[in-house]
């Protein structure tokens, strides 16, 4: 037989004592009873202290309020387990059916309400018809859990550096002691980063992405960004880059790679970074969009409002896959730009595509061969006739097709074009690698941005470690008496420098004259190999002009000279290089040199090679530019940031001064200007998950990697005897 509930009454209880057989009111109990309290909180919370340490749950339930009034006259709190759901039908394909936890608790206390907002207990069942929690137990009693500010932005600050939640919640009951003393559990971690994921777009994904953009904008005054809406103003691509990136594009904008074989689900949106080398050998960031397809007029729209947003400076060489609307979209909007495109893609199709590539190893090295391995046009004609006679293809189709664009994928038909050396859009596909990290199933398309802007803030932050590393460290020359070396560890980057001695060592080391002409203007090298099918390469020297031009044009191409030439200024035993040969790009200090206003000589017959310097640079662009960059280097340093606003303002004034046709003695070559505004509070859209292509060539790209450095045209030298030596000025 059950027990009756007990039932009190606040009067009850003057007259109430304990005797045998009686039902024994609890002290806290009695507490609760005989308090009074300021405001439901109040009240909620002394009623959930009492039944989170008798091991049960409280819910909210009934409420009055006062007539013609929004003033509560009185509420009821009742345990958890109060009452009973309604009956559902069951439904035999459900996969998942809640438990039943009511039990029709009759224990509940209820509150009466003053107009003037005390609240004071009226009626009270204490006794339950259930089992209730043990003490290790009661930190699952919902209404007793509970995220602390502390944990939450713990919890938070730890998502958002990429640590999983479940990891994050292991280590906040870990640092408590216990998860039975953290005051909530796993799945309560789980809602709370949901809703706030939830938050920051609780306006709309377009809207919120909008938003941000108009943030960053607000912080970054050069933050540059554009969106298309389809006929139904539903967003289709979109696409930014910030203060930095454009500065990036100012100084390393001369080779560029496009790729978009990363994809967002939720909206099948494909994330297209734009992707540049810096003086490091490092992957930049320089523009990144979102397109909702791949058509031409998406293609089209992208490079377009990428231009336009670099003041129309194009990049001499852009690489890319294999996509039709991509090509016409480039051919339309980027005419002055070589387009490239991936080896290898091509490569990895050739397989598939040839029925002999795998069996004939003749056809594949020769296959090979017209890739990357001949010096001129008309070797990639024998090597590739050789080809298609030794497999009989002069009649496949896919081999014919390929054979219309091999100026797009030979590098025979390259060599006058500044290129990197790069061969295929790998740096582009491992930037994908890193989106494959930051998107989740149900990432934002908001999340996908931040998550962008953290990787780029972690690859400028390895940029500026290899700044500091240059500029607080000498390179030591591997032969410490050679002063060209030493001329070139004074001006290289330390990457680009381990590349400039690789070639000076095989030169001096590894290759020998095979034949020089009597007025030394001609050289012929050759490994020192004794291979009867030895390469042999074509070196031109002319002392009156000071040039000197390989045939396998790595100058032309990377900017660095090639070993080939090194032999040969070695074999004229000249000991210094002129500076056009160290071109300002690969300098470690390739910002400052350009932003400086540095004098750079140009390639005489190499236009591909010259760098924009101010003089060739809108003004206003390249003083804003110049501006933003020095207030960057200054902020946070109060005696750098004093220094550059007094040489604004002194700058302003002599400006003043010119334009009223005054003299004036001095002028400050800081200018600009920068204008920080309140940031505008809003959030973001979409969601994203992903799809990698596979790729294996990574590998394969360091074991060829110093072969892929093809070279330069043609060089001014300036050599002036000094005994038996020369010296380039």
């Amino acid at each position: 037989m059950e027990d009756t509930p007990m039932v009190f009454s606040v009067e009850d209880l003057e007259d109430f004592e304990e005797s045998p057989g009686t039902y024994n009111v609890d002290e806290d109990f009695s507490d609760l009873l005989q308090g009074s309290y300021k405001s439901e909180k109040e009240a909620y919370e002394k009623y959930c202290h009492y039944a989170h340490t008798h091991g049960f749950s409280v819910r909210k339930e009934h409420h009055s309020y006062w007539p013609g009034t929004r003033k509560v006259k009185s509420k009821d709190f009742v345990c958890s387990k109060a009452g009973f759901k309604k009956a559902k039908e069951l439904n035999p394909n459900t996969k998942y059916r809640k438990s039943c936890t009511r039990t029709g608790c009759p224990a509940m206390v209820s509150f009466a309400v003053t107009q003037e907002g005390i609240w004071t207990v009226k009626r009270s069942i204490e006794s339950h018809n259930h089992e209730l929690a043990k003490p290790d137990d009661q930190h699952l009693l919902r209404s007793s859990r509970h995220i602390t500010d502390e944990s939450a932005s713990v919890l938070k600050s730890m998502s958002d550096a990429g640590i999983s939640t479940v990891n994050a919640f292991t280590y906040l009951s870990e640092e408590v002691g216990g998860v039975e003393n953290l005051g909530f559990t796993k799945r309560d971690a789980y809602n709370y980063l949901q809703k706030e994921r939830r938050a920051k777009i609780e306006n709309g994904d377009t809207y919120s992405l909008i938003q941000l953009f108009k943030e960053r904008v607000a912080a970054d005054n050069m933050f540059a960004w554009d969106v298309q809406l389809d006929e139904q103003e539903r967003l289709m691509n979109f696409f930014w880059a910030d203060g930095l990136a454009r500065i990036d594009y100012d100084c390393f904008g001369d080779v560029i790679i496009f790729d978009t074989s990363y994809r967002l689900n939720k909206y099948n949106l494909a994330c297209a970074p734009i992707v540049g080398v810096n003086n490091h050998w490092q992957n930049i960031i320089l523009g990144i969009a979102f397109l909702s397809d791949e058509t031409i007029e998406s293609f089209t729209w992208l490079f377009t409002t990428f231009l336009r947003i670099m003041d129309n400076k194009h990049p001499i060489t852009i690489f890319t896959d294999q996509d039709q609307a991509m090509a016409r979209a480039i051919e339309t909007t980027l005419p002055n730009t070589r387009h490239r495109l991936c080896q290898w893609h091509i490569y990895k199709k050739a397989p598939s595509k040839v029925w002999c590539f795998n069996s004939t190893n003749k056809v594949k090295n020769l296959f090979h061969t017209c890739f990357s391995k001949c010096d001129s046009e008309e070797e990639f004609e024998t090597a590739w006739n050789a080809m298609m006679k030794e497999g009989n293809l002069q009649n496949h189709q896919w081999l014919n097709d390929l054979y219309k664009i091999r100026s797009k994928w030979s590098t025979a038909f390259n060599k006058n074009c500044f290129n990197l050396g790069i061969l295929s859009t790998q740096r582009s596909e491992s930037t994908n690698h890193v989106c494959h990290g930051i998107s989740k199933p149900t990432s934002s398309i908001t999340e996908c941005f931040l998550g962008l802007e953290k990787m780029m803030k972690t690859w400028r932050r390895n940029e500026k470690d290899e700044d500091f590393k240059c500029s607080q460290s000498e390179i030591q020359p591997y032969i410490k008496s050679s002063s060209i070396l030493k001329q070139a560890a004074l001006f290289y980057s330390r990457k680009l420098y381990s590349f400039f001695e690789e070639e000076f060592l095989q030169g001096v080391g590894g290759l020998c004259i095979e034949y020089s002409s009597s007025d030394l203007t001609m050289f012929y090298v050759k490994s020192i190999d004794k291979c009867p099918d030895s390469k042999i390469w074509t070196v031109l020297f002319n002392s009156s002009q000071g040039t000197i031009q390989c045939s396998c044009a790595k100058f032309e191409m990377m900017g660095i000279l090639c070993s080939h030439c090194m032999r040969v200024l070695r074999q004229l035993d000249i000991v210094n290089i002129p500076e056009k040969y160290f071109l300002p790009r690969w300098s470690a200090r390739a910002r400052k040199d350009l932003y400086a206003g540095r004098k750079i000589t140009n390639l005489s017959n190499s236009s591909c090679l010259s760098v924009e310097v101010p003089g060739n640079l809108k003004i206003r662009n390249y003083v804003c530019r110049f501006a933003y960059k020095i207030s960057t280097e200054a902020q946070g340093n109060a005696e750098a940031e004093q220094c550059m606003l007094d040489g604004m303002t002194s700058m302003a004034r002599n400006v003043q001064l010119i334009l009223d046709g005054k003299k004036i003695n001095n002028t400050n070559p800081v200018c600009g200007r920068k204008n920080i505004k309140d940031p505008a509070k809003c959030r973001p859209k979409g969601i994203s998950n992903a799809r990698l292509k596979d790729h294996w060539e990574k590998k394969k790209k360091k074991k060829i990697k110093n072969t892929d450095f093809t070279a330069p045209t043609s060089i001014q030298f300036t050599p002036e005897s000094n005994g038996s030596q020369s010296s380039f000025m």
